[in-house]
């Protein structure tokens, strides 16, 4: 918990750090729980197809989202789905376009969240690994810049270190929200 707050700017307790065998394993948990078979999901297109896979697997509608050079377009996503019950992104770098979020897009995708009660699910799967400048802080630790305070916790962060210590650890993690744990 102390890491990821430090290095991405993620905001929990240790209660809320839920250890899974990979990334994998905690799309597969998460969208489970989250979804119900026929709701939609917003994807990022192109995107990652395990997550896809993870997808389809809980049943989910998809709703591919175009990615351009400021990532996610969040407009187009909400003019398809406008009550989509989750968004996956992967804000810091796309896979596998390596964009980055733009912070207007990440306003836009958290209000959206905000205003729907609709789930983010943050896959930060490489983020470590940038070539200039700081990274951008993570979209759950934004959560907290809600007008007048407070947060809507509805941003879930997934991380793993299979990138940065060995592949053959599958070593993953989500962080919740206190309503989730």
């Amino acid at each position: 918990a102390r890491h990821i707050a430090f290095t991405r700017g993620v905001r929990c307790a240790p209660r809320q750090v839920v250890v899974t065998s990979g990334s994998q394993q905690a799309f597969d948990l998460l969208f489970r729980l989250l979804l119900d078979p026929g709701d939609q999901a917003w994807i990022e297109e192109p995107g990652y197809l395990d997550v896809r896979g993870a997808l389809i697997g809980a049943g989910a509608d998809l709703v591919p989202v175009p990615v351009d050079a400021h990532g996610l377009d969040v407009a187009a996503a909400m003019r398809a789905a406008p009550n989509a019950r989750l968004a996956v992104v992967s804000p810091s770098h796309q896979y596998p376009t390596g964009v980055t979020l733009s912070a207007t897009r990440r306003g836009a995708l958290l209000e959206w969240s905000r205003q729907t009660g609709a789930w983010i699910v943050e896959d930060d799967y490489d983020s470590y690994f940038r070539y200039r400048g700081r990274p951008m802080s993570s979209l759950q630790g934004l959560d907290s810049d809600t007008p007048g305070g407070g947060s809507s916790e509805r941003v879930v962060y997934v991380g793993s270190f299979s990138k940065t210590m060995f592949p053959s650890l599958r070593l993953g993690f989500a962080v919740v929200p206190d309503a989730l744990v």
